[in-house]
Formats: C-alpha cells, sequence, structure tokens
C-alpha cells in the first residue's frame, strides 16, 4: 500500500503559506533561552488541527495521502523560525510503518494519527540493543509516547513505547536551548516492541530523518542570511552601510550560492524520495550533509558579519549558530554520513564512467 495519491496533491507552496503564518504567529524563538514558557505543546496542537501530522498517512488510515515534498516546505519552515517542536520523528514513523506493507502496521499509522502519539528516532551505536544500551541525545524524546529505534542495520527498527519497562528518558541540555532533547537508556527491554521488517524500512526512516534536518537547515541559513543582510544595510561606517564594503558583499554572496546550491540539491533528493526515484536513500544523506554544512558556515559568519554585537546575547546570531551546530550532529556526524554512503557513492559513479 502507498500513501501517495497523485490525482490529489496539495501544493506545496500554499502548505509554505501556511506555515509561515502559523509559526509566525505561534513560536517565540527566544522562550526556550530566557526561561520563559516555549509554547511547543500549543503548537504541537495547532499542527494536529491544521493536519500536518495526517499528510503523509494514506486516507483510509484518517491521513490526506500526499507525498514527502508536499510535507518538505514544513520542515523548511519550522527551522526559518527556530520552532521548538520535533515533527520528523513522527513522521519518519508513518513513513516506516507503510515501508512495512503490512495491514499492522497501517493500523499502527491510524492508531498513531488517533491517539496522538509523538515519536522519536534513537539511533543505536554499532553493537548495542534493546538488552542494553544507551542514546545521549535524541532530539524530542522527553515529550515522546514512543520510540522508532534503528541499529547497525542488523537488525530491523524496532518501535517501542516510552512507558514500558526498562525505557527511561532524562532531558538533558544541549547547545540548542530552542529543542528538547533527552537521553533514552534501555535496559531488558522485551515486551511491547513492534518489529518493522521489510528491505526498505531501515533506509527509508534514515532519508525522511535525513532531508528532515536537510530542509529545517536550509530554512534556517536562509533566515540567518537575510537577518545578517538586513543588519548589514542598517549598520554604518564611515558614513555607509557595510553592505556596500566589497568584502562583506562577496561573503554574503558566497553564502547564498551555498545555500541555494544545498537547496537544489534537497529539493531534487526530496522529490527522488518522495517518488522513491534511483538514488533516493544516497541523496538524502548527501542533502543533508550538504545543507547542515552550508547552515553552520553561514551560522558561524553571521556572528561575524554582526560585528561586536554578534556576539552578545542581545543579538540572535547564537540562536542560529547553535541550531546548525546540533543539527549537524544529531542521529549522527558528518564523517559517520560519508562513511555510511561511500561505498554506494563510489558504486554509482564508477557505472556512470561505463
Amino acid at each position: 500500500m502507498t500513501a501517495t495519491i497523485e490525482d490529489a496533491r496539495i501544493d506545496p507552496e500554499e502548505i509554505r503559506d501556511s506555515a509561515q503564518r502559523l509559526l509566525a504567529d505561534m513560536v517565540d524563538r527566544r522562550a526556550g533561552w530566557e526561561a520563559r514558557p516555549d509554547g511547543a505543546a500549543a503548537l504541537d496542537q495547532a499542527m494536529r488541527e491544521l493536519g500536518w501530522y495526517q499528510l503523509i498517512a494514506a486516507e483510509a488510515e484518517g491521513g490526506l495521502g500526499q507525498r514527502f515534498d508536499v510535507l518538505a516546505p514544513i520542515y523548511e519552515e519550522l527551522g526559518r523560525s527556530l520552532a521548538p517542536v520535533w515533527l520528523s520523528g513522527t513522521m519518519a514513523t508513518i513513513d516506516a510503518l507503510y515501508a512495512t506493507g503490512s495491514a499492522a502496521a497501517e493500523q499502527l499509522v491510524a492508531a498513531v494519527l488517533e491517539n496522538g502519539w509523538r515519536m522519536a528516532v534513537v539511533t543505536l551505536a554499532p553493537g548495542q540493543s534493546l538488552a542494553a544500551a544507551r542514546a545521549p541525545m535524541v532530539g524530542g524524546a522527553p515529550d515522546a509516547t514512543h520510540f522508532l529505534v534503528i541499529g547497525d542495520g542488523e537488525a530491523p527498527p524496532l518501535l517501542v513505547a516510552a512507558d514500558a519497562p526498562g525505557v527511561s528518558v532524562t532531558k538533558v541540555t544541549s547547545w540548542d536551548l530552542g529543542r528538547s532533547y533527552g537521553a533514552v537508556e534501555f535496559s531488558d527491554v522485551g515486551d511491547g516492541l513492534y518489529r518493522l521488517d521489510g528491505d526498505d524500512v531501515l533506509p527509508v526512516v534514515r532519508a525522511h530523518s535525513e532531508l528532515a534536518l536537510a530542509c529545517d537547515s536550509i530554512g534556517g541559513a536562509s533566515q540567518c542570511l537575510s537577518e545578517t543582510v538586513d543588519y548589514m544595510l542598517g549598520r554604518q561606517q564611515f558614513g555607509r552601510p557595510i553592505a556596500s564594503f566589497q568584502a562583506l558583499k562577496h561573503r554574503a554572496a558566497d553564502h547564498k550560492v551555498a545555500i541555494e546550491l544545498a537547496r537544489s540539491l534537497v529539493s531534487h533528493a526530496s522529490r527522488q524520495f518522495a517518488v522513491r526515484g534511483d538514488g533516493w536513500a544516497v541523496l538524502a544523506a548527501q542533502a543533508r550533509i550538504l545543507a547542515c554544512d552550508a547552515y553552520a558556515a553561514m551560522a558561524e559568519d553571521c556572528v561575524q558579519l554582526f560585528g561586536g554585537v554578534g556576539f552578545t546575547w542581545e543579538y540572535d546570531a547564537h540562536l542560529f549558530l547553535k541550531r546548525a551546530l546540533v543539527n549537524q550532529i544529531i542521529g549522527g556526524s558528518p564523517d559517520d554520513l560519508r562513511d555510511r554512503i561511500v561505498g554506494d557513492v563510489c558504486q554509482r559513479a564508477q557505472t556512470a564512467r561505463l
């Protein structure tokens, strides 16, 4: 069964406009940093009412039957606004359940939507299992009702309830105080597990999660560049805006090129993943690497381009920088991703030469 309905496509740009309006009204990007309520629960409820969680589920399970490329603009706008919520864990789990092709999995999708379950994806280190394992930093773990646990590829992903015996979650403080993270520990977890069997399940979970981070990074990098340019246009030295200085113009232009190159790859990878086109799994990892690198470079230079005030608490440069640095490492570092896909990339390059 597929969750795609070609003759009932929603315009992704309509979704983007709706997301921009909602997030502009409901996101306070500094709340988590200044010990104020971040509004994550209210935002999550609004997202549910707007049908975001139903987007890629099939109509038979109460969903809207859309593809990933309709969901991608939401991930981008969440990144642009520095939103406090995690959407990708639940959506990646829905995608993974469909990848099993089983009726039981489809019933689980219906339960996810009906009960408002929230998922977080836990990536175990090689050799770990639910008998004894610890994931030190999982996005959205403190608010998750279930965990989708993926290992080193030898065992199928497992779905386990957060309140199951042997599962414990501890909230952790990271560089990015604008989102929730937790350490998840497993000890002799044996009951209440659901195995997600199927050749595509693990690649689907990874690809969806990586593309979600890639889109988030594109949105954050774009907003960071926009705010940096606005500041440079208003800040004057020697009687002229610093945006008119050639060296600074070139730096901003270089970041714009890097972001647009990453956006192009993310867009292509999202479309390929949506239809499970050629090379979708490798493209997702490559898109994440390029997008996260572009975001980190932009956010690091943003601090410099703001000058002395870029290092101060009053400006938001540090918010983008810390989100960008966490995006680079959550669920696997760039080096981990490169190690995982290098064989496929080399094989495809060799095939192309032949």
